[in-house]
């Protein structure tokens, strides 16, 4: 039996912008509109979509950086969002976060020491020669030479950055560890390093992720489970290979057929679904099924009814009116 580690549900969080000339008219930017999500201990669960669709405000929302315009929150069996002052500080030691971009997120005016120190000295964890030996732990845990320790982080490369940054976020031992796009500022050939670095330390800390990026690819490399997100919803979530085996959602199959094989000595037949347009605007998002202008499949249906997350084979849930690639294909 799956322990459920944090449970999202009907999670919402929208935005009051302005239009027009004047900037008078008010509107509403639907970020994460209605997000049902399980995450289990142990695992890792990938959130895969376009640039735009809200997946890093929904890893904000996950940790609390932002707070929810409604939904609830439930994270190792108890309610997150209740939490308030001394209690959620506690509590946000056991949900941490590796951010995208490797120099932005580290201080250049703190050494490493400090920087992966830090989070032990806001949390009152071990003092003096203590702290010092559970840093140089750490460095060793991701790969670094502890006379690293004095350096700054200008003095780093980004992969170097980045394992700076794993250290700092494993450093409290926490149960969740948010990893919004952590390798796609980085060289293919170091994300490789970083992935694998990161399935080394989810074994040796007993750590659950959830891994924010927009390239299947390393989604795939990582994910035991994965969720495809659209315009603020997820639109399919499925076990990794079920999703890559065979994807029950229009925009899942485009984002899978999408991606080039490397190796030019294989033959690439597959059939091509092509996405056409852009990614709609959040603030007035389509009626319906979101995906409908874009999608190739589409039916009157899917411009008046909007399709609920709906479990369509054993953990595998999608939100489409013609989920089946035997009924899509009818419909051509």
């Amino acid at each position: 039996m799956k322990e459920v580690l944090l449970e999202a549900q009907g999670l919402t969080k929208h935005f009051d912008v302005s239009e027009g000339f004047l900037k008078r008219k008010k509107a509403m930017l639907r970020a994460v509109d209605g997000v049902d999500l399980t995450i289990y201990t142990g695992e890792t669960l990938g959130i895969v979509g376009e640039s735009g669709c809200g997946k890093s405000t929904l890893g904000q929302l996950l940790m609390r950086l932002l707070e929810p315009t409604r939904g609830t929150l439930s994270f190792t069996g108890s309610d997150f969002l209740a939490l308030k002052g001394e209690a959620l500080r506690q509590k946000r030691a056991d949900i941490q976060i590796i951010f995208q971009d490797p120099f932005s997120s580290l201080n250049p005016r703190m050494t490493v020491m400090e920087i992966i120190a830090e989070p032990l000295k806001t949390h009152r964890i071990a003092k003096g020669r203590e702290r010092v030996e559970r840093v140089y732990t750490l460095l060793d845990a991701v790969g670094l030479d502890r006379s690293y320790a004095r350096r700054y982080p200008h003095e780093f490369s980004g992969g170097q950055r980045q394992r700076i940054g794993i250290a700092r976020a494993i450093a409290l031992k926490p149960k969740l560890i948010i990893c919004d796009e952590p390798v796609s500022a980085l060289d293919v050939s170091i994300q490789a390093q970083i992935l694998n670095l990161m399935a080394r330390l989810q074994k040796e800390f007993q750590l659950t992720f959830l891994f924010i990026a927009h390239g299947l690819p390393a989604v795939k490399h990582i994910s035991d489970r994965i969720a495809v997100m659209y315009l603020g919803k997820v639109v399919e979530l499925a076990p990794k290979q079920a999703l890559f085996a065979q994807p029950l959602h229009p925009y899942t199959e485009g984002l899978i057929r999408a991606v080039p094989i490397p190796d030019p000595a294989v033959r690439d037949d597959r059939e091509r679904v092509m996405l056409e347009g852009e990614l709609p605007s959040p603030v007035h998002p389509p009626s319906g099924c979101r995906f409908h202008p874009r999608c190739p499949y589409a039916q009157a249906s899917c411009v008046t009814e909007e399709p609920m997350l709906t479990e369509k084979e054993s953990g595998h849930f999608v939100a489409c009116h013609f989920p089946l690639e035997k009924t899509r294909k009818d419909l051509m």
